[in-house]
């Protein structure tokens, strides 16, 4: 997984992206707008953004104020029905590094970012060295219908 492979997965899925540039670093940024009758009749907007950290050192503070930055990126450029009246965020956060932190790991396997009105943030981290992913094991009861799409997102693009 890097920049480079997302792109091409994001495209070949026919998900919309752009690249970017969060907390100083290259990223990729893709969109989906999903509305799903098994999601209660939803509509479930998903922003995926990559970042790449080449080798710097991922920890917890660098993932939550990547979620931080993820989450504001993605209300700024948000444009479909209100959140909260049968519509959805879902932000995607993935840090790609060589460093990254048992904590950090942790993080993201317990899905520790919380929950937003009307919107989920979840960290993924990817090391490119060891191959290894680190993303939520379990689907939190808050937003259950939607992770398993989440998951396909997320391994959809290894």
């Amino acid at each position: 997984m890097n920049i480079e492979s997302i792109k091409e997965k994001l495209h070949g899925s026919s998900i919309y992206h752009s690249e970017e540039n969060i907390l100083g670093h290259k990223s990729v940024i893709g969109y989906e707008k999903k509305f799903k009758w098994s999601w209660l009749a939803t509509q479930l907007n998903t922003f995926i953004v990559v970042t790449d950290f080449g080798d710097k050192e991922i920890d917890e503070d660098l993932i939550e104020r990547h979620l931080t930055e993820s989450f504001k990126f993605s209300k700024q450029n948000y444009t479909g029905w209100p959140r909260g009246l049968q519509s959805g965020l879902g932000v995607i956060s993935i840090l790609i590094s060589t460093n990254v932190s048992d904590k950090a790991k942790d993080y993201c396997v317990k899905l520790k970012s919380g929950k937003k009105w009307a919107g989920f943030s979840i960290p993924v981290v990817h090391n490119p060295k060891t191959k290894e992913t680190f993303q939520f094991e379990n689907n939190p009861v808050w937003g259950r219908i939607y992770y398993p799409h989440f998951k396909k997102l997320i391994n959809n693009l290894k």
